[in-house]
């Protein structure tokens, strides 16, 4: 899934066709440095796991996502700097053109729910998963929850970040449903500290970076904080801000 993300502080971030139209001589640019800059794909890191490629920009929620996910696994991995794109190539990579889409010894992935699920089963050790099938199952739940109702709602409205007008129409439907989507997360988690209990899994990595956009269009377009209809949000989401994964992240845009 395409996302943009923007650094703590900051009002505004672009990509769509900022990203394409006036990133992409620079992007192209960067690719080529980073490709000199790092060591060519190898099969295995120190750990036995295999190595990966990360496609995307940093400005991506949905790259941080992943690239958070590799970070906190301790797997190793080489940041391909690429926009979004229809070309040929890519599309033989990602079959929508988004980002993020990562490189395996096995062939490329796309779609950021997919690459979590791969992440886990290639590097078990340590677990964005609970241990009993139920409780992994309410992590995927939660997750999708949030990227449904919370995320993908608000991504109407992220125009305002960018300075643009947000039709009236798009604002009655994000202060109709993004009320509702915190009610379902509000549900669903526990915060004890983390979304579902006392260790982190990778809810609260997509819920990290769904919010982290989210709150803030909330905030410009219907002046509503959504982290404070969830009891315990605010708390954790302070938390997950202040991880050294999270700060690597947020530091590398």
């Amino acid at each position: 899934m395409l996302g943009f993300c923007i650094k703590p502080g900051l009002g505004s971030g672009c990509l769509g066709k900022a990203l394409q139209n006036t990133q992409c001589q620079a992007l192209s640019g960067c690719q080529k440095t980073i490709r000199r800059l790092r060591p060519p794909l190898k099969n295995d890191d120190p750990k036995g796991n295999p190595m990966i490629k990360l496609y995307g920009a940093p400005l991506s929620n949905y790259y941080n996502m992943i690239k958070v996910a590799l970070i906190e696994k301790g797997l190793s991995f080489e940041e391909v700097l690429t926009p979004p794109s229809q070309d040929a190539g890519y599309l033989a990579k990602s079959p929508m053109g988004k980002i993020p889409c990562i490189e395996t010894p096995d062939g490329f992935l796309a779609e950021s729910i997919a690459i979590l699920e791969y992440l886990e089963a290639v590097a078990p050790s340590p677990s964005l998963l609970p241990g009993t099938a139920f409780e992994q199952a309410k992590v995927r739940e939660i997750a999708q929850v949030i990227e449904l109702n919370i995320e993908l709602v608000a991504r109407r409205g992220f125009g305002a970040l960018r300075g643009k007008p947000v039709a009236e129409s798009v604002a009655a439907d994000l202060a109709r449903d993004l009320p509702k989507g915190c009610a379902a997360v509000a549900r669903l988690t526990q915060f004890g500290p983390f979304i579902q209990g006392d260790e982190m899994t990778y809810a609260d990595i997509v819920g990290f970076f769904s919010f982290i956009l989210a709150n803030r269009a909330a905030k410009a377009v219907i002046e509503v904080d959504l982290l404070s209809l969830i009891p315990g949000a605010p708390a954790w989401f302070d938390m997950m801000q202040a991880r050294p994964s999270v700060v690597r992240a947020l530091a590398d845009q």
